[in-house]
């Protein structure tokens, strides 16, 4: 009987053996900006849809984008979707837990990062799903466990976003899930977005912060305001076939334009051979003060 009562306290008292592996995510984190640095800090070019699982209408839908569509008035402070806040930078980001005060159990992780003050909650209590009708935000809606020393978690509900700014883009039936690991004084995330409608497979992409905490995070105040003359209410976009600078970026960087639009077999290394067959586009002419135009070497 005493042998009982004891390990009953035992067991109340002690945490098992998932929560050892527990690592705490909280602090001020400022990123890395090593990985796909051109694409984060500028946007990638037009025409740029290499390596990108994109479906053929997410492929004709980009095609039509202009990059004018990134300051009509209703998009200047458009918010950044929480699996595309953590990719773009500057992505400062702060963490901190939520925890029940008479149990000390955690219910919660929260995100708040720099760029347009994005925020999300990331439930660790079993906290109910919503229905498949609920609304959808930029945020989405987070259910996380432990892998070992891993947080993973599942966000849904999302609304319709961009995943590279130059076109390509995820629906809102798009499931994320995400694996946070601190290593140290490092946090990694690996963001998998799944998409049935504008993605043929899984798109992955990774980051990367320093713990600071001596960082400041600054708010982040945005209003409308008028960058360039893009009148309210229209739309800038090309028809299809009339993108006049569709095919700059595969010509600029000697890639066959059939593979600079992307498309899951691009993703692989088996591409290069078919690459090799395919016919390439003038290089463009380099113009030097002074000198006669040269073709590019």
């Amino acid at each position: 009987m005493r042998r009982a009562v004891f390990l009953l306290l035992l067991s109340a008292f002690l945490p098992n053996c998932a929560a050892w592996a527990q690592v705490d995510l909280s602090g001020m984190w400022a990123p890395l900006i090593h990985e796909d640095a051109p694409q984060r800090g500028n946007g990638s070019q037009v025409g740029d849809f290499t390596g990108l699982p994109i479906s053929q209408a997410n492929r004709l839908r980009s095609e039509s984008w202009a990059a004018d569509m990134m300051e009509v008035p209703e998009w200047v402070c458009r918010p950044y979707s929480s699996d595309d806040g953590y990719y773009a930078a500057p992505a400062q980001l702060y963490v901190w837990r939520e925890v029940d005060k008479a149990t000390q159990q955690l219910i919660a992780y929260h995100t708040h990062i720099f760029y347009h003050e994005q925020e999300q909650t990331i439930w660790m209590n079993g906290h109910p799903h919503p229905p498949e009708y609920a609304l959808h935000t930029w945020a989405g809606f987070s259910t996380g466990e432990w892998e070992g020393d891993t947080l993973l978690y599942t966000t849904t509900h999302l609304k319709e976003s961009f995943i590279e700014r130059n076109g390509p883009v995820r629906s809102d039936r798009a499931a994320v899930r995400t694996r946070l690991r601190r290593i140290g004084n490092y946090l990694s995330a690996t963001v998998i977005v799944y998409d049935p409608v504008y993605l043929t497979e899984p798109y992955i992409r990774t980051e990367t912060w320093l713990n600071n905490p001596k960082m400041v995070m600054n708010p982040y105040p945005c209003e409308e305001a008028t960058e360039t003359v893009v009148p309210r209410g229209k739309v800038p976009h090309y028809l299809p076939g009339k993108n006049p600078i569709l095919t700059e970026y595969a010509a600029q960087y000697g890639i066959p334009p059939e593979a600079a639009l992307g498309g899951a077999e691009t993703m692989y290394p088996e591409y290069i051979a078919k690459m090799k067959k395919m016919k390439l586009l003038p290089r463009p002419v380099k113009k030097i003060a002074g000198q006669a135009p040269e073709e590019e070497q």
